[in-house]
């Protein structure tokens, strides 16, 4: 008797789902807010129910069947999550900079002549490029604090 039942239930979510897919697509993509997305879930939710252990009981097919393609939906949502972007991917495909001693001994000469040439310059110039370029700070706040115009800055 229970399996009789089954057998009702299903044929009757199966021909409700060819029916109103097109009703279960809108209504789909109004809780997903993507047509794409909506599409997908209810292959799958076609799948699922074609499968052999998919046979539960229905009292309403609409209702059941927006519920399995939300799960599904989300399921898939949650799954893309956890995959990298291919920036991603580029990014760890990337080679590796590798510390290379003539690399640190360009930059330490770099360092040195810079450090050579602020030392050289006036100490109000000195001071207007350092807040400038080492702690940011905006053009307009410096020529306010120093009394000097946008354009000197």
């Amino acid at each position: 008797m229970r399996t009789a039942r089954r057998e009702q239930a299903l044929v009757r979510v199966a021909p409700f789902f060819v029916e109103h897919y097109e009703v279960l697509k809108y209504q789909l993509t109004y809780r997903l807010g993507s047509s794409d997305m909506a599409s997908d879930a209810l292959h799958e939710t076609y799948i699922k129910l074609s499968g052999p252990d998919a046979r539960p009981p229905v009292r309403s097919p609409k209702s059941f069947l927006l519920r399995m393609a939300t799960n599904l939906a989300i399921d898939r949502i949650r799954s893309d999550s956890r995959l990298l972007s291919s920036g991603d991917i580029d990014e760890l495909l990337m080679p590796q900079q590798v510390a290379d001693p003539s690399n640190a001994l360009d930059a330490r000469k770099d360092l040195e002549a810079l450090a050579h040439i602020m030392d050289q310059m006036p100490a109000r110039r000195r001071q207007l490029l350092f807040a400038a370029r080492v702690e940011g700070v905006p053009q307009r706040e410096l020529a306010s604090r120093y009394g000097i115009s946008l354009r000197l800055v």
